[in-house]
């Protein structure tokens, strides 16, 4: 049914789409941030959204607790019997979702790194620690690493992924405390703990698994909210999702605002760091907001969840492929040591940008459709075959 039905059309509460729009802005302001640094190319007064566009992490962060738990939480709206999922069965399937096109990018960035400084110790503690998804843990393998800048927040991933079977049933049976309990690690971690660092230490540690505690519990709450309203009677009216619509647009609003102040923010990583919660509580609202509203047409709904599927792989490839295409092949062409952004050069900032951008996009969905879906897929078949066979 259209936007404009006056009889909408049942809330999603399985895959809302509101889910995906976040996950491609969230995926679009960290690949505007990684590619502005490379070319300087501004956006006019959306500019704040490249310069601050790494807050987009604590969105993904955010995404992740809410869709994983989103099953448990419409089971309890539901009162159904709550799923269930041996550890080894979970941490199985997020093995075969995440790791066949991480390990790719990976060996691509292993095969530059060897290109540019050869083989020595270093990296290959480096490579270890990629491999085992802690590059997080070591510094020479987080701010000082030869490979894939950008995967480090599969730490932060592996380690949610640890504990959710754990976590997953105890937020259902205790919610308030669960939550509580998240929040407080991450309160006395920002306010307590880091605050006794500074310099490259604090650096090394304001992005680490603890900072995010409470940007899960927000995930894992939204779920419980969202599965709650999407079976109240008003979401088959019309001006109530009409109002939904409009307060998740407020929502919208208000991240920008949030944006803005953390673009001009003196000392960035302090102000994202104690900011990390409004930021995604209001990130939170936009998803809430936007999946109890009006309904998008099926063709949009449809654009968004192809884009969201790209954007692990996007994720994967879009830094470390501009540094190559800028720093290694010299393109757009430019000579000398001194790249052509520094020396104001607008036309070529201009090129380059659009250069990045395409070049990002033609190689996330090749990665997808290439590597991702089908390891992903074949992966899955063979493990389905094991478990027959050995049941036989």
């Amino acid at each position: 049914m259209g936007i404009l039905n006056r009889t909408p059309a049942s809330v999603d509460a399985d895959r809302p789409a509101s889910a995906d729009f976040l996950r491609v802005l969230a995926a679009a302001s960290v690949g505007s941030f990684h590619i502005w640094q490379q070319s300087w190319q501004g956006a006019g007064p959306l500019t704040h959204w490249l310069r601050a566009g790494s807050v987009g992490v604590d969105w993904l962060v955010l995404l992740s607790a809410f869709c994983l738990f989103l099953p448990w939480a419409n089971a309890v709206a539901r009162g159904t019997p709550l799923p269930q999922t041996r550890p080894a069965d979970f941490y199985r399937r997020r093995a075969l979702r995440l790791l066949p096109a991480y390990y790719a990018s990976l060996l691509f960035s292993l095969g530059l790194a060897v290109h540019r400084g050869g083989w020595d110790a270093t990296l290959a503690k480096d490579l270890a620690a990629h491999l085992t998804l802690t590059q997080q843990l070591f510094p020479c393998s987080y701010l000082s690493t030869r490979l894939n800048g950008a995967a480090w927040t599969l730490t932060v991933f592996a380690l949610f992924y640890l504990v959710f079977p754990w976590l997953a049933p105890r937020c259902v049976r205790y919610p308030v405390p669960v939550l509580a309990a998240l929040c407080a690690v991450q309160a006395g971690y920002t306010l307590w703990l880091l605050p006794r660092y500074g310099g490259e230490k604090y650096s090394s540690l304001f992005n680490q698994f603890p900072a995010f505690c409470g940007v899960l519990a927000v995930g894992l709450a939204a779920a419980l909210v969202f599965a709650k309203l999407a079976r109240a009677p008003w979401t088959s009216r019309f001006w109530p999702r009409v109002l939904c619509t409009a307060l998740g647009v407020g929502a919208l609003v208000c991240l920008d605002a949030q944006l803005r102040a953390q673009a001009c923010a003196a000392q960035f990583q302090r102000f994202q760091l104690t900011h990390r919660m409004p930021l995604a509580v209001t990130a939170a609202a936009v998803v809430v907001c936007f999946g109890l509203g009006l309904n998008l047409p099926h063709f949009v709904r449809r654009g968004l969840a192809r884009l969201s599927a790209l954007t692990y792989s996007f994720y994967l490839w879009h830094q470390m492929l501009t540094v190559f295409l800028k720093y290694d092949l010299h393109l757009p062409a430019w000579a000398g040591t001194t790249p052509p952004n520094q020396t104001g050069d607008a036309a070529w900032m201009l090129r380059a940008n659009a250069l990045y951008w395409a070049a990002a996009l033609a190689v996330s969905a090749a990665a997808y459709y290439g590597v991702e879906r089908p390891a992903a897929h074949r992966l899955s078949q063979t493990a389905q075959e094991m478990r027959a066979e050995k049941a036989r």
